[in-house]
């Protein structure tokens, strides 16, 4: 299966006007490219081996971030925060959601990925694994 498979999930989910189906939807539109980048990562030899469960989604948004690439630093920012919607959608019960938020959340996630693919330069994504490499061995998760 690969990661982006969710977002098919993700899209039928938010033509439902159920708010179930749309926090579903959120979460796996989250989802789709969180996994997207950790296999990316893993593609490139960069993969969080202590712990491997614990931690991982830190251990895939801060290397991204820490990477010191723009390219890297952007979908960082934006799987932060696809996080963070995803984490409300799934325990914020006081909290509405409507087919804008899945919508919205759909459409960043696609983007977060196509952005970062249409943009890194093979030289930039080096840099990335090299400097994320030395941020994940600081962080002993490797």
């Amino acid at each position: 299966m690969e990661p982006t498979d969710f977002f098919k999930t993700a899209e039928l989910l938010k033509t439902y006007v159920e708010e179930a189906h749309l926090r579903t939807s959120i979460g796996r539109s989250y989802y789709a490219a969180f996994l997207y980048f950790r296999e990316y990562l893993k593609s490139l030899g960069l993969e969080k081996k202590k712990n491997p469960t614990q931690g991982v989604h830190i251990f895939v948004i801060q290397s991204l971030g820490f990477s010191n690439e723009p390219e890297g630093s952007k979908a960082s920012k934006f799987l932060h925060d696809l996080r963070q919607l995803r984490t409300d959608a799934d325990y914020r019960l006081d909290k509405k959601f409507s087919q804008n938020d899945a919508d919205d959340a759909f459409a960043r996630a696609k983007a977060t990925i196509d952005d970062y693919t249409r943009s890194i330069t093979p030289q930039r994504e080096a840099e990335l694994i090299r400097q994320a490499t030395v941020h994940a061995k600081q962080n002993q998760w490797i």
